[in-house]
């Protein structure tokens, strides 16, 4: 064996392996999830087998009334008791009492599975409900330096595509699980009607599993490759639509649309190659069964077996087929599915790999926050060397420097998006916990220059946080914000739909509503970043005016590069190149 051979054999292994590792993982999380509910569904699961196959038994004796003396002598002698035990003696009343009892057993196994179908549709959506608001639990309570490293796409394709394959897998196991009880109830039969050929059958179901536990793997890597060509496709759209506008003035749009498909036609080839595995064991599974029917057959004719009891072999073989044909399917499409599960899991140890639990907010003590010898550096090098600096309740403070100083990491530190790596962060003369950090942000309301707009109504965009804020908080931040002649001038005032993020509304209209908004919030601390840059300076001027002139008046942080705009601060600090000059 070359050593390329042994390479591939032990990479195949491996990967089977951590298939196995990966399979068991979500099979611990659905069942964590399902608790109970799962118990129940599972009797439910296994009730509508067992019924199932007592229809089958009772045409045994059904066909040994038709068919005179056709049943074994077994079976003659108990059902001659058990019919005569209901007054059945005649061959027609014994019919009727059979096909009545075939009945009664069909309308409740009918009625059973529908409760095991809903209550395997609950479960299966109820989990993947369940990691979807998880995810997004984790990606909220994550801290910010981990969150600015992710890319948008990888987040919208979890949450979004990735959801849905995980969906499937869960509906994979669901239709594996009841197969695999289904296949085990009609062996059972089977061995209690001819232990032989039924010893026959389970030999031939376990070559056919342990064969198929040799591909795992490979179908694994399959959908491993096809979650990561679904993220590089929807990276590409995103960036496509980021920069449509750019694109089209440069007629640059080909460039994207021979990126996106090159990316799709390599997602379509990964898909293909699992299609042709998947044809594959399909067609070998086929023949087998078919294979396996015909020697049912012909030895039950040889072997000298009643009529009845091989119509009834043929038939439980035959249902036998479907079930396990069934379990090689979902088993192939579960691992096919499972990469979409462990880039789930792979998100949540990213976010939280530096991350603990956010406790109960507790409000920090009145008082100046102070910043003493505060660093914070990013990987790439930049962001702040060295702080020092003290800021008072109700100042207005304006940050100023050149562009990638450390202007935004200084907010991102005194809003507490991020820790420092050395020095302290004091609030009211207390270092700031985690808890005290989260009770600071309640009073936040921050300000970016590209104001977050979704597509809804002006109200709903101005009070997503609150939706039960009065009518007259909402007016007054209105006023303040010199936001009224613009909503004035919508078709619909506050209930107008504003487009998807704002594109109803030019740039200036859209930082004056996101300043609306935060002034709802009535915060203890106000940060402007680069919030009123779309509005002309005239427009600015009169804004900050009315913010400088608030009585009581928030703690006022404020970034710029307009001169103008400092000029109304009470103080302004100066970062450059990571030093902060207060």
């Amino acid at each position: 064996m070359s050593r390329s051979d042994t390479d591939y054999g032990a990479r195949a292994q491996a990967g089977g392996i951590a298939a196995v590792r990966s399979a068991g993982a979500f099979l611990n999380a659905f069942a964590d999830h399902a608790g109970w509910r799962g118990v129940g569904a599972t009797a439910l699961v296994g009730a509508g087998a067992v019924l199932e196959g007592v229809g089958v038994l009772l045409l045994i004796p059904i066909l040994g009334v038709v068919v005179p003396g056709g049943a074994p002598s077994a079976w003659r002698s108990w059902l001659n008791s058990m019919l005569s035990a209901v007054g059945a003696t005649t061959p027609t009343v014994q019919l009727g009492v059979l096909l009545t009892a075939f009945l009664i057993v069909a309308v409740v196994r009918g009625g059973t599975l529908y409760a095991r179908d809903i209550a395997l549709a609950r479960l299966q959506g109820g989990f993947v409900e369940a990691l979807r608001n998880r995810t997004l639990a984790t990606l909220a309570a994550a801290p910010w330096s981990r969150i600015v490293s992710l890319r948008h796409a990888r987040i919208t394709n979890l949450i979004g595509i990735e959801m849905q394959r995980i969906a499937a897998s869960a509906q994979f196991v669901i239709q594996g699980g009841v197969a695999l009880v289904l296949l085990i109830v009609q062996a059972a039969l089977a061995f209690s009607l001819a232990p032989k050929f039924a010893a026959v059958a389970i030999v031939v179901l376990t070559i056919g599993a342990v064969a198929l536990l040799g591909t795992f793997g490979r179908t694994r890597d399959l959908g491993g490759d096809v979650v990561r060509q679904s993220q590089a496709m929807m990276g590409s759209a995103a960036t496509f639509l980021g920069g449509l506008k750019a694109a089209a003035a440069q007629n640059g749009q080909g460039r994207f649309v021979a990126e996106f498909a090159a990316i799709q036609s390599a997602l379509k080839q990964r898909q293909i190659a699992y299609a042709r595995r998947t044809a594959r064991s399909r067609t070998v599974f086929g023949l087998g069964s078919a294979l396996a029917g015909a020697a049912v057959v012909f030895g039950g004719v040889v072997s000298g077996v009643p009529p009845p009891v091989l119509i009834a072999l043929i038939l439980i073989f035959a249902r036998m087929a479907a079930p396990a044909q069934q379990i090689q399917s979902a088993t192939q499409n579960f691992f096919f599915s499972l990469p979409s599960f462990e880039a789930v899991r792979q998100l949540d140890l990213d976010l939280m790999r530096e991350g603990s639990p956010t406790p109960a907010p507790i409000l920090p003590p009145p008082g100046a926050v102070t910043l003493s010898d505060v660093r914070y550096l990013h990987p790439g090098g930049g962001g702040v060397k060295q702080a020092s600096l003290t800021i008072h309740p109700g100042e207005f403070i304006g940050i100023t420097g050149p562009s990638g100083a450390g202007k935004t990491t200084l907010v991102d530190l005194l809003i507490g998006l991020l820790a420092p790596q050395t020095g302290v962060m004091r609030i009211g003369g207390r270092p700031v916990d985690p808890a005290m950090l989260a009770g600071w942000r309640e009073g936040i309301a921050y300000v970016p220059q590209d104001g977050f707009l979704f597509h809804d109504t002006v109200r709903r965009n101005l009070t997503w946080h609150d939706d039960a804020i009065d009518q007259a908080r909402i007016d007054a931040a209105i006023r303040l914000a010199g936001a009224g002649p613009l909503i004035a001038g919508l078709p619909d005032g506050l209930e107008t739909v504003i487009g998807e993020r704002g594109a109803m509304l030019s740039g200036g209209e859209r930082q004056r509503l996101a300043l609306t908004r935060a002034l709802i919030r009535q915060p203890r601390l106000l940060v402007l970043d680069e919030a009123a840059n779309a509005i002309d300076a005239e427009g600015e001027a009169a804004l900050l005016a009315h913010l400088a002139a608030l009585d009581p008046r928030p703690t006022i942080l404020m970034i710029s590069h307009r001169a103008e705009s400092m000029a109304l601060c009470d103080r302004v600090i100066t970062v450059e190149r990571g030093l902060v000059t207060a």
